[in-house]
C-alpha cells in the first residue's frame, strides 16, 4: 500500500500512535479497491432499525437501490454524489492530508462521498441511518468512503452510522466523516462498529461547530479485529456545545483504539466526555484525549472521563486522559480509572443466589449501562444493548 504524501511511513514512532497498532496501515499488504464491487445476486437484508431514513455504501460506493432515499428538497435534506461533493468548499477542509495518516489514505484512495445537506431550519422527521457494508469481494482490499455533512442554522437530524460485514474476508475500512454545524444546529451522530472478527478498522470524524451548535457523538467499538476511531471537533463559535461518549469491548486478541481531540476556540463552550471500555481475555484497549482551551476561549466548561473495567488478568487498558489550557476563566477537569470487578459487589450477588458467571454479567452491564441508556433512539439502543449482553455471554464461557 502506498504511503500517502509521506504520512503513513514511520508513524509507529509517533506520540499520536502511542500503544496503537499502526501495522495495518504501514505493512498490512492492503490494495484499494478500483471497481464498485456490487453485491453479487439479490440484495440480502441488511440490519438495520425500522423507522429510518436508510442510505448505503457497499464496498465503499453509494448503492441506490439498497436505499431508502431522503434526498427530497421538501424533506429538507438534499443529496449530492461524490463529482458535487468534491465541488463544496467544506469538502476535506477538515480532513485534509495533513490531518494524520487515516484522513491521508482516505483522502488517496478515495472510492466514494456522498454530501448530505440540511436545509436552514430543517427538522429531520426521522434518523438517517448510513449503512456502510463490506463482503468477501473486499478480502485483502482497502475500502475509503467519505461523508459529508452540512447542517444549516438551526437545523437539527440524528445520524446514524452502521458498520458490518457481510463476510470473513480480512478488510481494511477507512471511512471518514465530516461535519459542519452552522449557527444553532443541532445533530446527534451514533456510530456502531460491528464488522466481522478479521476486519480492521481505521476511521474518522471531524467536526466544526459554529455559535450555539450542539454535537452528541455516541460511539460503540463492538467488533472487528483491530479498530481505531479519531473524533477531532473544533469548537469554533461561541456557546457551542459538544457531548462525546463511547464504549469499546474487546476479548481475545482484539484491540480497540479511541482517540479524542476536541479544540475550544471560542468562549463560552462547553465539553462533556464519557468514555468507558470492558476487556476481556488478551484484549487491549486504548483512550487517548485531549481537551485543549485556547488563549481567549474564557468561560470555557469541560470534563472527561474514562473508566475500563478488565475481565482478565491478562487483559490491557491504556489510559491518557489530558488537559491544555491556555486561558485563566475555566472549569475544566479529567480522570481516569482501571480496574477489576469489586469482590463486594460480587459477594452481595452471590449470597442472593446468582451464580459467578451470572454476577460477572450483570455487574458488567451496568458497568457500560451508563454509555449504553445516554442512546436516544429507541430501536438502536434495543440492538446495542442485545449486543453487549450476547458479547458478556460469550467472554463468561
Amino acid at each position: 500500500m502506498k504511503a500517502a504524501s509521506g504520512t503513513i511511513a514511520d508513524i509507529r514512532g509517533r506520540e499520536e500512535w502511542k500503544y496503537g497498532d499502526a501495522s495495518p496501515l504501514t505493512d498490512g499488504g492492503f490494495t484499494p479497491v478500483r471497481d464498485h464491487a456490487r453485491p453479487v445476486g439479490e440484495l440480502p437484508l441488511l440490519p438495520g432499525c425500522t423507522d429510518t431514513h436508510r442510505l448505503v455504501l457497499w464496498n465503499g460506493h453509494f448503492l441506490p437501490d439498497a436505499s431508502w432515499n431522503p434526498g427530497d428538497p421538501s424533506s429538507g435534506v438534499v443529496l449530492a454524489p461524490l463529482a458535487a461533493a468534491r465541488a463544496t468548499p467544506e469538502f476535506a477542509s477538515l480532513a485534509t492530508a495533513e490531518a494524520g495518516p487515516i484522513a491521508a489514505l482516505n483522502a488517496e484512495h478515495l472510492q466514494d462521498a456522498l454530501h448530505i445537506d440540511l436545509a436552514e431550519g430543517a427538522i429531520l422527521d426521522r434518523p438517517l441511518e448510513l449503512v456502510f457494508v463490506t463482503d468477501n469481494q473486499t478480502a485483502g482490499k482497502l475500502v475509503a468512503p467519505r461523508v459529508l455533512i452540512t447542517a444549516a442554522g438551526g437545523s437539527s437530524a440524528v445520524v446514524i452510522e452502521r458498520h458490518l460485514s457481510l463476510g470473513d474476508g480480512r478488510v481494511l475500512n477507512v471511512p471518514v466523516t465530516e461535519i459542519f454545524c452552522a449557527p444553532g444546529a443541532q445533530l446527534t451522530h451514533l456510530k456502531w462498529l460491528g464488522e466481522g472478527p478479521a476486519a480492521m478498522h481505521y476511521g474518522g470524524t471531524f467536526v466544526r461547530q459554529d455559535t450555539g451548535s450542539s454535537y452528541t457523538s455516541g460511539e460503540f467499538l463492538l467488533g472487528g479485529e483491530r479498530t481505531r476511531r479519531e473524533l477531532h471537533v473544533h469548537l469554533a463559535g461561541e456557546g457551542a456545545a459538544c457531548t462525546l461518549s463511547g464504549l469499546s469491548m474487546t476479548d481475545g486478541l482484539r484491540h480497540s483504539d479511541v482517540r479524542t481531540r476536541v479544540h475550544h476556540e471560542a468562549p463560552g463552550c462547553t465539553t462533556d466526555e464519557l468514555y468507558k471500555g470492558i476487556f476481556a481475555g488478551d484484549g487491549q484497549g486504548v483512550f487517548d484525549g485531549l481537551i485543549r482551551v485556547a488563549p481567549g476561549a474564557q468561560q470555557t466548561q469541560a470534563f472527561q472521563t474514562n473508566r475500563n473495567l478488565l475481565l482478565s488478568d491478562d487483559a490491557v487498558s491504556y489510559s491518557i486522559p489530558r488537559l491544555e489550557i491556555y486561558a485563566d476563566d475555566v472549569k475544566c477537569s479529567h480522570g481516569s480509572t482501571t480496574g477489576q470487578l469489586s469482590a463486594e459487589q460480587m459477594f452481595y450477588l452471590r449470597s442472593r443466589g446468582f451464580d459467578a458467571a451470572q454476577a460477572r454479567r450483570l455487574l458488567s452491564y451496568a458497568f457500560a449501562s451508563e454509555v449504553v441508556d445516554r442512546i436516544g433512539h429507541s430501536d438502536l439502543k434495543e440492538e446495542i444493548t442485545d449486543e453487549v449482553h450476547r458479547l458478556l455471554d460469550r467472554v463468561q464461557r
